[in-house]
């Protein structure tokens, strides 16, 4: 039953896929912490939302907002976010209105959240420390174990 576990491709795979996210997870949070401490917030107007559906299910998923919206300093933005998919059913099916608030850092108004999103920085540090952790641990002991053997 645990001769996968053997394998030190997995632990391997543990290790590459627990680094990278603890990459991604310090990269969100830095943006985070960026938006949090001097981002400014805006009014930003839909002018376009898509979305993924499941082939088997069709539920939809992943709502990708084309937004428009002015900064403080009056400069014209037109970029695309991701937007939650509760928000992102209501504006599809008419309930909310094609708008959200969102915030930006002034000097790069491209890096953008919605006001509402959490900082999920923190469960992909965990998650990636607990796989790096893991395929540590395996690599260790089929190390140890392959060197009682020897003996």
């Amino acid at each position: 039953m645990f001769r996968v576990f053997r394998n030190p491709l997995i632990a391997i795979c543990l290790i590459v896929f627990g680094i990278f996210l603890i990459y991604t997870g310090h990269t969100n949070s830095v943006k985070f912490a960026a938006l949090r401490d001097h981002g400014k917030t805006a009014k930003a107007e839909v002018v376009k939302l898509e979305w993924k559906e499941k082939k088997i299910t069709h539920v939809d998923s992943q709502y990708t907002a084309h937004i428009h919206f002015t900064t403080e300093d009056g400069r014209d933005i037109r970029t695309e976010t991701g937007v939650p998919a509760q928000l992102g059913s209501a504006m599809r099916n008419g309930s909310a209105p094609l708008a959200m608030t969102v915030r930006y850092l002034p000097e790069s108004p491209s890096t953008l959240q919605d006001v509402n999103q959490d900082d999920t920085s923190d469960a992909q540090n965990g998650v990636g420390r607990y796989m790096l952790c893991a395929g540590l641990a395996m690599l260790a002991v089929r190390y140890f174990l392959s060197r009682s053997r020897e003996r």
